[in-house]
């Protein structure tokens, strides 16, 4: 008798999450991952870990923004893809670009949007004609509008909370 055995493989896709901070130049970006690590840091080659209730998070920092340093991701990021990619995103019309390479990857988005409309000539046109947050909105991206002229700890305790409870609930 022959026994045909079929083994049917279940591909578990690792969830994934992208924490964006969407700004102009000097919005203040780069204070935000300075003041969640407490202190300067840079866009590296490899995980690090950020500490939260004393959970040691892995993360890949993009600390400058891809289209600012106009670099690809695909240069950026490691080969294989982080579970949690902390980035900054220069607010501009190609952006969607940047965000497409995360939604094509199976990212969840949560996009902290920092001074929307504050000394943005082109506030308007981005909004309106580029559609960035209408864009984010449709590929069910979590967004949350915040001032920089705030002190940083309000918008960082946000993005610990975020990662700290979607870390805990997909790494059980």
């Amino acid at each position: 008798m022959i026994f045909l055995y079929i083994y049917t493989k279940f591909i578990s896709m690792e969830k994934k999450l992208l924490v964006g901070v969407l700004g102009n130049l000097g919005a203040g970006k780069t204070t935000t991952w300075k003041t969640l690590f407490q202190k300067n840091v840079h866009t590296g080659k490899h995980v690090r870990f950020v500490v939260i209730h004393d959970v040691k998070i892995p993360v890949f920092l993009i600390n400058r923004a891809p289209l600012e340093r106009k670099t690809e991701l695909e240069y950026i990021l490691p080969n294989e893809d982080p579970q949690i990619v902390l980035s900054s995103f220069l607010y501009h019309k190609d952006v969607k670009k940047n965000f497409d390479f995360f939604i094509a990857k199976g990212y969840e988005l949560y996009i902290i949007w920092l001074n929307p409309g504050y000394y943005d000539a082109n506030e308007k046109d981005l909004f309106y004609n580029a559609g960035i947050i209408n864009y984010l909105l449709s590929h069910e991206a979590c967004v949350s509008v915040k001032s920089s002229k705030k002190t940083p700890e309000s918008r960082v305790n946000e993005i610990k909370n975020y990662i700290y409870s979607w870390y805990m609930t997909n790494n059980k």
